[in-house]
């Protein structure tokens, strides 16, 4: 019998919680540092990443903002597009909604234009050269004045937006912004045809997450793994059959979860809540998607039988397009388990 990770590999996959700008391994940003003259504290890619342990979430979000600064032109943000789908490619993942944060872009006067037509070329470049259907999840940091937050929404709503958009999200510091200020923006989204996606119960307990359902009308929650916390929203979360997008290895890299083994995973699949496997920031914490189902069965028992059908349940609770959807189904099913 073929070993697990070989199978893994073999899978065809879904993505649904991974971030564009933290999926810039440190080559990539040494590459456009150097295409940009920009000068990095780092002397290599090596030393880069020895920087990549993170105390907490805040000492996370700030070496992910420095390594935005390489950003800069279209050609950047298209070949940072169709580097991440060759990444993807190598992993047979067929398909990803990967969240990208235009106010990253926008604070530092990047056009909207380069950034926008950058993904757009990349988002091609990924599908003819890897086989790769990527859609945008475009989010709302959380630190923004909620009123300030309507450029954002405009751009995401407007005519200058990047194609393939099919959420809009929110990220960023969880402490000290609930969801409920951010009420008014979604609903506008909603009403565009935009439904919500937002993270919650992640760094923030329980009544993030309900808030995240109540105000926002999320469809799916970005890590919520704090849920278990209040059986009653456990059983919100199960009664409106809303999913979790849940990164393990971003939770332990971040002090949320001790270790892999003492990862909440197996209470949340046993509580009968929707899981799925996601990398978050796949450069930053060093992982990439067949290294987070390994871990879940390597250190949880998680059988192939059942991470093959959270493949399924990442595909039936995606926004991807009715083709990319019917054809990924198709391999899905065609996908045979090796005995």
């Amino acid at each position: 019998m073929p070993e697990i990770s070989e199978q893994i590999a073999a899978m065809p996959k879904v993505e649904l919680h991974l971030h564009f700008e933290g999926s810039l391994r440190a080559e990539t940003i040494f590459d456009l540092a150097e295409r940009n003259s920009i000068e990095l504290a780092c002397g290599s890619p090596e030393a880069l990443r020895s920087l990549y342990a993170f105390d907490d979430f805040s000492d996370f979000i700030e070496l992910f903002c420095t390594g935005l600064d390489v950003l800069r032109t279209e050609q950047d943000f298209c070949e940072a597009t169709v580097r991440l789908a060759a990444e993807l490619a190598a992993q047979n993942v067929r398909y990803a909604e990967v969240t990208t944060t235009p106010w990253h872009h926008q604070a530092r006067a990047i056009p909207y234009q380069a950034y926008a037509e950058g993904l757009n070329e990349g988002r091609r470049l990924a599908r003819c050269e890897h086989g790769v259907e990527l859609s945008w999840i475009c989010d709302i940091p959380r630190n923004m004045e909620p009123a300030d937050s309507t450029e954002t929404l405009d751009f995401v709503l407007g005519p200058l937006a990047p194609d393939g958009i099919v959420a809009l999200g929110l990220g960023g510091l969880e402490s000290g912004f609930p969801p409920e200020a951010f009420a008014g923006q979604f609903k506008s989204a909603r009403a565009a045809g935009l439904p919500a996606v937002p993270h919650a119960g992640e760094t923030e307990g329980p009544q993030s997450v309900r808030g995240a359902v109540e105000s926002l009308g999320a469809i799916r929650i970005g890590h919520g793994v704090r849920c278990l916390e209040d059986s009653s929203v456990v059983d919100l979360l199960i009664e409106r059959r809303i999913p979790l997008e849940v990164c393990p290895t971003s939770n332990v890299k971040l002090g949320l979860a001790d270790s892999h083994e003492s990862h909440c995973l197996p209470d949340l699949l046993s509580s009968g809540l929707r899981v799925t496997l996601n990398t978050d920031d796949p450069a930053y914490f060093d992982v990439t998607l067949n290294e987070e189902l390994q871990l879940a069965h390597d250190n949880h028992g998680v059988g192939i039988e059942r991470l093959w059908a959270m493949q399924q349940l990442a595909l039936e609770v995606s926004l991807a397009p009715d083709d990319t959807r019917r054809q990924i189904r198709e391999e899905l099913d065609s996908w045979r388990i090796p005995s």
